[in-house]
């Protein structure tokens, strides 16, 4: 498998200003801004998504929300970040039924 480490990630509610400082925090990350969407995708080696996200905390407004998936291959895990009110939750998801799970819950706007 040619990435054994991915990161996909979608935030929404963002203004200029704070879209502008998100981006520049995930510069290892390929970033796509449209509007007020943040999308933001790594697949490769390892990264410290945790850190990462840790930092972004901080740089979003009241209305930002986001999903965020942590795919490794190598152990075959996966979790799902989901920011909501300034808070960030992290619930671990069956790798092998991710698909089901992802579109059963996911809320795009």
């Amino acid at each position: 498998m040619p990435h054994d480490f991915r990161v996909y990630g979608h935030l929404v509610g963002l203004d200029p200003d704070r879209m502008q400082a998100c981006t520049a925090h995930l510069a290892a990350y390929e970033c796509e801004a449209d509007g007020n969407v943040l999308d933001f995708l790594h697949e490769g080696g390892f990264v410290d998504v945790d850190s990462d996200l840790e930092g972004l905390l901080p740089l979003l407004g009241p209305d930002a929300r986001g999903v965020v998936d942590i795919i490794n291959h190598q152990d075959w895990e996966m979790f799902r970040v989901t920011i909501a009110g300034g808070a960030m939750t992290r619930a671990r998801i069956a790798l092998d039924n991710a698909l089901d799970t992802a579109y059963a819950s996911e809320r795009r706007s």
